[in-house]
């Protein structure tokens, strides 16, 4: 499948809709100055295209004894699409990325506490294929916010 373009008005929608993915189609369809119909066939058309995914985060700190981590995971070559998928289909499992570097894959997971965190890195240990697992244990999050990277330079 090919890489969708995006063309400047599918930005301006994303954009509305990262500030307040609650956002009503007419108040985004007001602000960009198009038809509501235009805007909700765009999102879908970019729902579809898997290109826009509008959801909820928590903030992990104030689930009370919630564990947030993140496992480096090192797999051989030949393992790696099994891996993923595998960890991919784990409810604790709420960030999954291939990496270049030191590690082949990032997972962030949230646990209930300490005992189900240990219980799950053991597990991904076990995982045929994987080589090594690396832990770092997210102590609070600062900041959580996928956006559509600017077309121009931001001010520091």
């Amino acid at each position: 499948m090919p890489t969708s373009i995006l063309d400047p008005l599918d930005y301006e929608i994303v954009r509305e809709l990262q500030e307040d993915g609650r956002r009503a189609f007419r108040e985004v369809a007001r602000n960009l100055s198009v038809p509501e119909a235009t805007v909700r066939t765009r999102v879908k058309r970019l729902q579809d295209q898997g290109i826009l995914q509008i959801l909820a985060f928590t903030n992990p700190s104030k689930l009370g004894q919630a564990k947030l981590a993140l496992f480096f995971v090192s797999v051989a070559p030949q393992d790696h699409d099994r891996v993923v998928d595998t960890l991919g289909r784990w409810s604790e499992v709420s960030y999954l990325s291939t990496t270049l570097g030191t590690a082949d894959i990032c997972v962030q997971v949230l646990c209930r506490d300490d005992e189900t965190l240990w219980g799950l890195q053991q597990k991904v240990r076990s995982l045929p294929g994987v080589q090594d697992v690396r832990m770092m244990q997210e102590v609070k999050v600062h900041k959580i916010r996928f956006t559509i990277p600017s077309v121009q330079p931001t001010e520091e």
